[in-house]
């Protein structure tokens, strides 16, 4: 059986306001032939389908489009859990519909958890099982905490942790024992594979503008040891982070990454999907490279250098989106109108020009040299800017969701009413 698995697709997501659909219909088309072309068995979506809860009616255009398209091709099960970007409820809306064309959509922590646990049978008559999955979805402080108020700082980390501890555990258990079972009746042996979307302990991330969502939640934290994942496991997809790792050194617990750069942090890291075979039990992991389909370029220096990096990308003629910091020590208040009329024409886009001389004549050399972080607006997306001025304003956490998800319903309006218009 073979088993291709993938996270962090995060549909929809925008580049400095720029939108990308063109790249995610390519990273999807390629999917599809990559999976017809590798004869995948099993295709495991490890979370963050899209990139916010109330996906845009193109990016929804892409993710059914896909999977009416997967439905055609040889892969035989298709299992998709949301990741914190995900909206639960919405996911999980078409899964009976998805059902018939094999898709498991798995949207959030059901209220029997054994119902996470999926038997994958062959497409034949004797209906042969093949691997039992656990599918996993992104799990919240309602999924697994049990108690509402705390008196010490950590016990919400720490009970939060000992919950999801407590789920996987639970769910391993009774896999196992199906297993045995199955193993009785059948006379094959067939794998346990689990799907995660989490911060374990010792990840890490891709870069700092790589798109990750940082929550109050303790899998955000760093603090899920490979040790919630039990030994009867014989492979864990996860998601969440955008690096491609192994976590605590062990082959069978795996992050494939995002299949696309999020940020220009991540432009020259390559990315994959990993494609995983099983002999009996045992996993044989192989790294399939997905193409760069947006070439992201990040230059950073005096003007000199900037207009000498600017010139080369030019030259090559392709169409390049750049990300410009100029940290010359001169101040240059001209930098926008100077760097617009250098790329007049051609195919290079500055996304973000990025003036840090001129913020650290402003604010003073002491804003840049506490540590912590300067960023301007520009930075940061509509909903980072939001989630802050929440915080800012002490909103409670369920009453934040509800905001977010309503500003962002309100952002899609607005954005797809400006690509019409284009």
């Amino acid at each position: 059986m073979r088993v291709l698995h993938t996270s962090d697709w995060h549909i929809g997501k925008r580049l400095y306001q720029q939108p990308r659909y063109d790249e995610f219909a390519q990273f999807l088309t390629w999917l599809i032939d990559s999976i017809n072309e590798h004869a995948v068995d099993v295709l495991i979506v490890a979370g963050d389908v899209f990139d916010t809860a109330t996906p845009s009616n193109k990016a929804q255009e892409l993710y059914y489009q896909f999977l009416g398209n997967v439905a055609k091709s040889c892969c035989q099960h298709v299992i998709i859990t949301a990741g914190n970007h995900d909206s639960p409820t919405f996911l999980d809306a078409p899964k009976d519909i998805l059902r018939a064309l094999n898709v498991q959509v798995i949207g959030q922590a059901a209220d029997d958890i054994f119902d996470e646990i999926l038997v994958l049978r062959a497409p034949t008559k004797a209906r042969t099982p093949q691997a039992i999955v656990l599918a996993v979805p992104y799990l919240r402080d309602k999924d697994v905490r049990k108690s509402a108020r705390f008196e010490r700082i950590g016990e919400k980390e720490n009970e939060a942790a000992q919950g999801i501890y407590e789920h996987y555990h639970t769910l391993a258990a009774k896999a196992d024992e199906l297993r045995r079972a199955l193993q009785a009746e059948h006379g094959n042996e067939i794998p346990i594979i689990a799907t995660g979307h989490l911060f374990a302990a010792g990840a890490s991330i891709s870069a700092k503008d790589d798109g990750m969502r940082q929550e109050t939640y303790v899998g955000t934290l760093g603090q899920i040891s490979a040790g919630v994942f039990a030994e009867c496991l014989d492979y864990v997809a996860l998601g969440h982070i955008h690096a491609p790792q192994k976590v605590a050194g062990q082959e069978r617990i795996r992050y494939c990454g995002s299949p696309m750069a999020m940020g220009f942090g991540e432009a020259k890291k390559p990315k994959q999907v990993l494609l995983v075979d099983f002999i009996a039990r045992t996993p044989h992991v192989h790294a399939l490279p997905v193409p760069v389909f947006q070439k992201l370029a990040s230059i950073s220096g005096d003007l000199p250098h900037i207009h000498a990096e600017l010139d080369a990308l030019i030259t090559a003629g392709e169409r390049i989106y750049a990300e410009i910091i100029y940290t010359g020590e001169t101040l240059c208040p001209e930098l926008v109108k100077l760097i617009h009329e250098q790329l007049d024409g051609s195919n290079v886009l500055a996304l973000s020009i990025n003036n840090r001389t001129q913020y650290r004549h402003v604010l003073g050399n002491h804003a840049l040299s506490d540590g912590t972080p300067m960023q301007n607006l520009q930075s940061l997306t509509p909903t980072d800017a939001f989630a802050r001025l929440l915080t800012q304003k002490n909103i409670s956490d369920g009453e934040t969701s509800e905001l977010t998800t309503a500003y962002q319903a309100v952002l899609n309006a607005l954005q797809e009413a400006d690509e019409q218009a284009e």
